[in-house]
Formats: C-alpha cells, structure tokens, sequence
C-alpha cells in the first residue's frame, strides 16, 4: 500500500493505493475505487525516463480512458513530481508527493512564526537521538532530533537559523504525533 497527495489544477488529493492481483483498489480521499489499468505502449525516450511514462488503458467503474502520461521536470521540486497527463484528449498537470514526506516538510515548516520555529513530530515515534544541546547553534537544515517510527530514522531538522531555546522530550520518550519536540529560537542571530 502506498499513499500519495496529488495536487491538480488548486485541489489536493488523498490517494491511497491497495496493491491486489491484477486489480488495484485505490482511494481518492474518501472515495474507493477499483481500477484496472494497462501500460500500452512506453514513452519514446524511456532511456531518460525509465520506465515512467507513456500510453495507458485505464478501466474505472467500467469505463475506458486512454491515458497519456511523461513526467515533466521542474528544477524547484525537492519534494515530488509534476505529470502532464492526457486523459482522453484533457490536459492534466498533476504534482504527487510522498505523503510521510509532505507531512514531515509541512509540521516543520509550518511551525516558524515570530522568529520562534517549534519541530513537531510527524508521526508516533522514539525519541532515539538528540545530537544537540540547549543553548547550540543551528543552521538551517541542521538535524536537531532523530525520532524512529516504523522502523525508521527519521533526522528532524532545524527549518531556521538560530539556537536551541527548549528540548521538550528525553531520549528514549516516546511521543505521539504533533508533540512538541524542539524550540528553536531565531531572533538569537539578529
């Protein structure tokens, strides 16, 4: 199973795919869906693609779409991956993202205000590693807080430049997700 947040035309998507035989069960947001699908025919430049890309048969809820898809490049993405997709003649330009890494992008970016950014944890986890002390220096993507979830590392990271003002959690805690983790606090480099 593999979720995704797909951006199209201003709207976001919640996509969840179930991997079954030759069928696949997919979710888009809160909609399920079955869907049998076809690569018919590669792209013609697949040395630089791989094998992303090309002309598809797509079966939903019965009815049949001729999908044309090629990844675009775009040299801003860090995160994802824009698509122009055809779907019976209609231009599409679709983003997909990883959902575990927009979550983790998005409670550290979005948690900076006032010169203040406080780390969040992105999903249940152990605290496992804390590199850093009270009163450290940091630079911007510097990691501040190592959490292990599902049997991964995950090296949180600074999303300012400034000093560590508070660590909320011990090494070994166990933390649910959104817990404060770290404060760190920018104004100290004005």
């Amino acid at each position: 199973m593999s979720r995704i947040v797909a951006i199209t035309q201003q709207q976001t998507y919640a996509l969840t795919i179930h991997d079954a035989d030759t069928l696949n069960k997919v979710e888009l947001d809160t909609h399920e869906h079955i869907i049998d699908w076809k690569r018919l025919a590669p792209l013609a430049n697949g040395a630089i693609y791989g094998p992303i890309g090309g002309r598809y048969s797509l079966l939903i809820s019965g009815k049949s779409y001729d999908v044309f898809a090629r990844p675009i490049t775009r040299p801003e993405e860090k995160n994802g991956q824009t698509y122009e997709i055809f779907i019976n003649g209609q231009r599409f330009e679709v983003t997909t993202e990883d959902e575990r890494a927009r979550t983790l992008t998005g409670l550290i970016k979005g948690s900076a205000h006032s010169g203040e950014a406080t780390i969040y944890a992105p999903m249940p986890g152990l605290v496992i590693g804390m590199p850093l002390e009270v009163g450290t220096e940091v630079k911007a993507g510097q990691s501040v807080i190592v959490l292990e979830a599902m049997k991964m590392e995950n090296d949180l990271s600074s999303p300012i430049r400034g000093k560590i003002k508070e660590i909320l959690v011990n090494k070994g805690q166990t933390v649910d997700l959104g817990a404060a983790l770290v404060i760190i606090d920018g104004r100290s480099e004005e």
